[in-house]
């Protein structure tokens, strides 16, 4: 069920139980009133025949059986009830002394109290108390003449009741309508940013990522706004900072490789010539020196190759990290790096066990420190290198600081090196943070937790 269905039902449900209340407050109320007018008429009655019964009994004529005649001579009785037939709310009987019905103010149904409907009039019948009626004995000298009969009619009070309950109940109708109406629109208008949100996600699901949302009018939906082109733009930097990376690493890879095929084409198959030249020589060879020569020029040649085939090894994979540990491998890449670079003065600490780290987390630190060492030596112009490596509090700490002259945003944005230490570390659990500024140089700064864990 929509979200604005299901406000109309409560709506509904709650303008129902009001409705409901309201209308057993109108019936007792309406029995209420219908007692205390039935009760005013019925004493005002109760006085009228009283004193109408007192006149007739103190007349002699009437006492002495004169018949009571109208003006044009015709018979009348005692009472003329059937001229109180406006007294709706009473039912007033006269039967004489042999109990048969001699006079009565009853008149027909009008229209009005015969469109009541019964559920109404049982309804106010239900609370309201019991109406007996009530009786008067004629008597005069001792001699019974009849008796009256009052009645309480409270039907035409209930029909008067009824016909202005049914203005209010047309009014509450059109209230109801109209307030589940402007609920529904306003429910609604207020949820069509939902479609355009729901817009927004599926072209986001499709690959679309320029799409954003517009600044919306509700204060609540503006955040939603807000935070979810946020959340688009930084989607769609680092899916491109991810296909840059990308980019980089496979020309990175075809670099190597170039490296590679020329090294073993410049410089192995050089050597190798070489000592295929000498090789002949030696089997072509007809006297003890020009052999000794030749197999001296093959060990030469050898132990080049070695030297080659040892740097080469050296930049796939450093062997003394896994010969010595990553302490011993640090120190080594330091004390060369330094070598190379003996005008830029060193400094550095390393305190704490580093065996406990695993193969990632190791070769993680040994190239980050050597991607700093060549960014410093290549570009930093410092004179100054602080170098910091500290397992203490369940995690390794590292901080490279250099005096350079620094680089700037778009720099840190855009370099291959810095980007994979950033994805080396992160991709571990850790947290690598760059800071560079004039005055500053260079900081790098990277935590790894001891129990890495490849996100």
């Amino acid at each position: 069920m929509s979200l604005k269905l299901r406000l109309n039902l409560i709506i509904t449900i709650l303008l129902g139980l009001i409705l409901l209340i309201g209308v057993v407050l109108m019936i007792r109320n309406a029995r209420d009133d219908v007692r205390a007018e039935v009760e005013s008429t019925t004493l005002l009655a109760l006085h009228l025949l009283d004193a109408e019964i007192l006149y007739y009994t103190s007349d002699y004529d009437w006492a002495n059986g004169v018949t009571l005649k109208d003006p044009y001579g015709n018979k009348t009785s005692i009472f003329r009830l059937q001229s109180l037939d406006n007294v709706r709310h009473l039912h007033i009987e006269f039967f004489d002394a042999f109990g048969k019905l001699s006079d009565s103010n009853s008149a027909p149904l009008t229209p009005q109290e015969e469109v009541t409907p019964l559920w109404f009039v049982r309804a106010v019948d239900m609370v309201a108390p019991i109406m007996k009626p009530t009786h008067r004995k004629v008597t005069i000298n001792g001699r019974v003449l009849g008796e009256l009969v009052i009645t309480p009619d409270p039907s035409y009070e209930i029909a008067e009741i009824w016909h202005d309950t049914l203005g209010l109940l047309f009014l509450v109708a059109i209230f109801f309508v109209a307030v589940n109406a402007m609920i529904y629109w306003a429910v609604g208008r207020a949820l069509r940013p939902v479609d355009a949100i729901m817009t927004a996600l599926s072209e986001l699901e499709q690959g679309n990522l320029q799409a954003r949302l517009p600044t919306f009018s509700l204060r609540e939906l503006t955040g939603i706004s807000t935070k979810f082109n946020a959340m688009a733009q930084t989607l769609q930097s680092s899916i491109q900072n991810n296909h840059r990376l990308t980019q980089q690493i496979i020309s990175l890879q075809e670099d190597e490789r170039k490296n590679l095929a020329r090294d073993l084409h410049d410089e192995i198959g050089q050597y190798l010539t070489a000592i295929h030249v000498d090789a002949s020589a030696i089997l072509n060879a007809k006297q003890l020196d020009a052999v000794r020569e030749s197999a001296s020029a093959i060990d030469s040649v050898a132990r080049q190759m070695m030297d080659i085939v040892r740097d080469m090894l050296q930049r796939l994979r450093p062997g003394v990290l896994d010969e010595l540990g990553l302490d011993a491998a640090l120190r080594d890449l330091i004390d060369t790096w330094r070598h190379r670079n003996h005008h830029i003065k060193t400094n550095v600490n390393i305190s704490g066990p580093l065996e406990m780290l695993d193969e990632t987390a190791s070769i993680t630190v040994y190239r980050i420190v050597q991607e700093c060492l060549t960014n410093i030596s290549r570009h930093s112009e410092a004179s100054r290198v602080d170098i910091k490596v500290e397992n203490a509090n369940d995690q390794i700490t590292l901080i490279v600081n250099d005096d350079g002259r620094g680089f700037g945003a778009e720099t840190t944005a855009t370099g291959f090196g810095l980007a994979g230490m950033r994805e080396r570390v992160e991709g571990l659990g850790g947290i690598f943070n760059l800071t560079s500024g004039p005055g500053l140089g260079v900081i790098v700064a990277v935590i790894l937790p001891l129990t890495t864990e490849v996100v």
